[in-house]
């Protein structure tokens, strides 16, 4: 909450306990943070630094009134919460932030606008580092051939945006790499060539966003999330010619993770695109979704040209011996070697089960070897498909040739999806019991994130998921509605049901904000 000037004063008056006048509040409130944020320049072509007389518009010392640096480091140290530290044209080094911001009062590390603020071949440490940090954003720079793209240890609330990442070392130490952090959100952003990962999420790293960034090529995996719970992967494109695209999974006791298992859960996938992965002889090794953990939801996402497999719910030891209660529907699996959707063939169902498959759309994927095979579930009862289509023919998309997969109006497949769950009893008000609620997503708690927006069947009515009571399968919603029992409860619709695959046919408002059909999620 933002307090006025003269709400501060008061406090000042209540915490020193004795009157002040005002002029003196306000000159402590400057002296205390209170001031306005300044704006830092790093120059890299200044001799020497000029904290008071930097000229922003000739790059000199003497002229101006703008605070300048003539390195990173300095500039960086100089920042309070609440800055903006602009970076000039010019190569740096590591970008590693002395101090944190404040809530609401974020350090900001900016490449100045027009103007192009590099790290490159910075071959012997990681380009960005950040250990028990908190409340930094940084925006626009480039980092070119660096030991690894950026550790953030122990920190909160760091967003990294619209940054350009490329060609970095092997392994998790060449990645974006995420440990024990959380509320982070990595946004807009471009990650390419990664000799082992490219980003990881590990050790309890909760509670982020990666959102709309486009990540192609690594020697192992785009994207790998260990024993961390309730993040958000959103809009974002994979491209892995080399390897696979996405692996989650519990930890299994390497030298920079904890042994940890059943540790993975309430992960939300939507809205991405995968659009290669390596070809295999194997089903297992090269998929969109490497897939080993607990109660993730998959949904709204196109899988197309993944030659090593769609999605594949995994089970060996020591970190993919807990599979369960996982949720996918409503995604389009197109044109996919090595199976669109595999199960494992295990006999431990009391750690592998519960895997529910709906309202997916399937279409010219087949087995390894070219068969038009395009699922292989050794046991449906720990991979229970339902609902879901397995075209043979055309099943009429908007542009398959052009890569939009959306249905044409003239589809035979509009209005022929299941609702993925129903109510258990009749009532009416804002308490919705149903027989499953982890199908949805409440935003987990993550700033900014809001819960999906869900309809009735043969109800036009929609309504806002505020909170998930998971022990007592009761939904909150923030409108008042009357319900049936058995009624159908799904995400919002158009028509008389929802569509399979990944796109209903109208332009609906989802949780992630992107419209339904709308293809520029797919473009970035």
């Amino acid at each position: 909450m933002k307090r006025t000037l003269a709400q501060r004063i008061r406090m000042l008056r209540m915490t020193f306990a004795w009157p002040r006048s005002p002029l003196v509040a306000i000159a402590m409130l400057l002296g205390s943070g209170f001031a306005g944020a300044a704006t830092i320049y790093v120059d890299l072509s200044l001799p020497s630094d000029c904290p008071t007389t930097y000229d922003v518009a000739t790059r000199s010392c003497g002229t101006g009134s703008s605070i300048g640096y003539a390195s990173l480091g300095s500039g960086l140290s100089a920042a309070d919460p609440g800055d903006t530290v602009f970076l000039r044209q010019g190569e740096y080094g590591q970008v590693a932030p002395p101090s944190s911001g404040s809530a609401g009062n974020p350090i900001t590390i900016q490449a100045y606008p027009g103007e192009l603020a590099t790290v490159n071949d910075l071959t012997s440490s990681v380009a960005i580092t950040m250990d028990g940090l908190a409340h930094i954003i940084i925006d626009g720079l480039e980092f070119h051939n660096v030991r690894g793209f950026g550790h953030v240890y122990d920190s909160q609330h760091i967003e990294i945006r619209n940054c350009v990442f490329d060609i970095t070392g092997v392994g998790t130490t060449g990645s974006m790499k995420l440990a024990r952090s959380t509320f982070c959100r990595i946004t807009d952003n471009q990650f390419a060539n990664g000799d082992g990962d490219v980003m990881v999420l590990q050790d309890a790293s909760d509670y982020n966003l990666i959102a709309r960034n486009s990540f192609f090529t690594a020697h192992h995996s785009l994207l790998s999330i260990r024993c961390s719970e309730f993040n958000v992967i959103r809009g974002n494109t994979f491209d892995n010619p080399d390897q696979k695209a996405v692996e989650v999974y519990d930890c299994e006791g390497t030298s920079d993770a904890p042994y940890r298992l059943d540790s993975t859960e309430r992960n939300l996938f939507e809205n991405n695109d995968f659009i290669r992965t390596r070809a295999d002889i194997d089903d297992h090794s090269y998929n969109g979704i490497q897939h080993a953990a607990q109660r993730t939801i998959v949904r709204h996402n196109v899988f197309r040209n993944c030659l090593g497999g769609g999605v594949s719910y995994q089970h060996y030891s020591d970190e993919a011996l807990w599979v369960y209660g996982n949720r996918m529907y409503n995604n389009t699996f197109y044109a996919n070697d090595c199976h669109a959707i595999i199960g494992s063939a295990t006999t431990d169902t009391g750690r592998y089960f519960d895997q529910q498959v709906k309202n997916n759309l399937l279409y010219k994927n087949r087995d390894c070897f070219g068969d038009p095979t395009q699922i292989r579930i050794p046991n449906p009862a720990t991979v229970i498909l339902t609902g879901n289509t397995l075209a043979t023919e055309d099943p009429l998309f908007v542009d398959e040739m052009g890569g939009d997969l959306r249905l044409a109006d003239t589809s035979p497949h509009i209005d022929t999806g299941l609702f993925v769950t129903s109510t258990t009893s009749a009532g009416s008000g804002q308490l919705i019991p149903v027989a499953d609620v982890t199908f949805f997503f409440d935003g987990y708690g993550i700033p900014g994130e809001i819960g999906d927006l869900i309809q009735l069947q043969d109800d036009t009515e929609k309504a806002r998921l505020l909170a998930i009571d998971y022990a007592l399968n009761v939904l909150t919603v923030d409108t008042p509605l009357s319900w049936t029992a058995g009624q159908g409860v799904h995400l919002a619709y158009a028509g008389d049901a929802p569509e399979v695959g990944a796109h209903e046919n109208t332009g609906l408002i989802f949780s992630d904000g992107f419209e339904s059909g709308d293809t520029t999620m797919w473009s970035n």
